[in-house]
């Protein structure tokens, strides 16, 4: 019997999906159907959808127009289901604070996405990468995009800031409203999925900040968090570990990897193989997506060369490493760099 997949997203946005879709005219049954997500599903009190239903139904809103009613949520209807977010990131200390805890706690809202905060002067970048469109994601991008622009704007202290929003794919046809919602024009065709604004106050002190209550709202939201990921499959805590791993060994190659990787477990390969079966994956897959996680980190926050960190993560050449890189990111390792950089 294969153990059901527990790494998940909230149902919140399946809500928001099928709401978006119904009106725009599509059956609601389509979606259902399409998805495998059931009504009771989608009204469960703080239900969760599993990593295979998000992945459906993400496949299949990526086959319609793109809707524009994201851009119509204010911050009472996005966090009306997120409280314990919004309890923490409207009250930091600072900006910096606040974009750094909104960071950490989107675990709480889904797990199949990533955003890669970097700064250069008073220059904040913050990409998106999803998971299941690994080679587009724009109307993902969207939404998180907007979600960030409301925290951001909140610690505000003049006008209001300007966001440059960079997507993958085409103009939807509410390009305008992106722009007007934004502050600033937005692009499309873009190699990545980037907002771009200056924070020259990312380190002001927020003057509602309130110290009594923040430290209380951090726990209880820390504590939803590591309560979340207690529940996490078997096949998360392999990932982990093959990441430290990557960061102790000189030679991270597969060969290696999997011996230190059972030892580290306390299990035989035998076990830990049939383990990551049931729940439909394997080593090499995890391994795989380790060193996708682990070469970003590298690349953005170290020195080490292009062919250092090849070497590090077990490829047999840098030509190797880059053709892995390209593969999973649709540019080269040093474009990557450069463009966290901010060059």
């Amino acid at each position: 019997m294969h153990k059901p997949d527990t790494r998940t997203v909230s149902n919140r946005i399946a809500q928001q999906c099928a709401r978006a879709l119904q009106a725009d005219g599509h059956d609601p049954a389509d979606f259902f159907r399409h998805t495998g997500i059931t009504p009771a599903q989608l009204d469960e009190p703080g239900g969760r959808i599993n990593a295979e239903r998000h992945r459906r139904m993400t496949a299949y809103a990526q086959q319609l127009p793109p809707q524009r009613g994201i851009l119509d949520l204010d911050v009472t209807q996005w966090f009306a289901h997120f409280s314990g977010v919004a309890h923490v990131c409207f009250n930091r200390p600072t900006l910096r604070s606040a974009l750094h805890e909104l960071l950490h706690l989107r675990g709480l809202i889904g797990e199949f996405d990533f955003m890669l905060m970097s700064e250069s002067g008073t220059r904040i970048e913050i990409e998106y990468l999803s998971e299941f469109c690994p080679a587009g994601g724009a109307m993902q991008a969207l939404a998180n995009f907007r979600m960030l622009s409301l925290v951001a704007r909140a610690y505000d202290t003049g006008a209001p800031t300007a966001f440059r929003a960079h997507f993958r794919g085409k103009a939807p046809w509410f390009a305008s409203a992106i722009s007007e919602c934004f502050g600033a024009s937005a692009s499309y065709g873009q190699a990545r999925n980037t907002l771009v604004f200056d924070a020259p106050d990312l380190d002001r002190p927020f003057a509602q900040f309130n110290p009594t209550l923040a430290p209380h709202a951090l726990r209880h939201a820390q504590g939803q968090l590591q309560q979340l990921q207690g529940a996490q499959l078997f096949s998360a805590r392999v990932e982990q570990a093959i990441i430290d791993l990557l960061g102790r060994q000189a030679d991270a190659d597969g060969a290696s990897l999997l011996p230190a990787l059972c030892d580290g477990l306390a299990m035989n390969r035998w076990t830990l193989q049939r383990q990551l079966q049931q729940e439909r994956t394997s080593f090499r897959a995890l391994e795989l997506r380790a060193k996708s996680r682990e070469s970003r980190r590298l690349l953005r926050d170290t020195t080490l060369s292009v062919a250092e960190i090849g070497e590090r993560l077990g490829f047999s050449s840098q030509s190797a490493f880059t053709r892995f890189f390209r593969t999973q990111f649709e540019l080269p390792p040093a474009r990557y760099r450069h463009d966290m950089q901010g060059n």
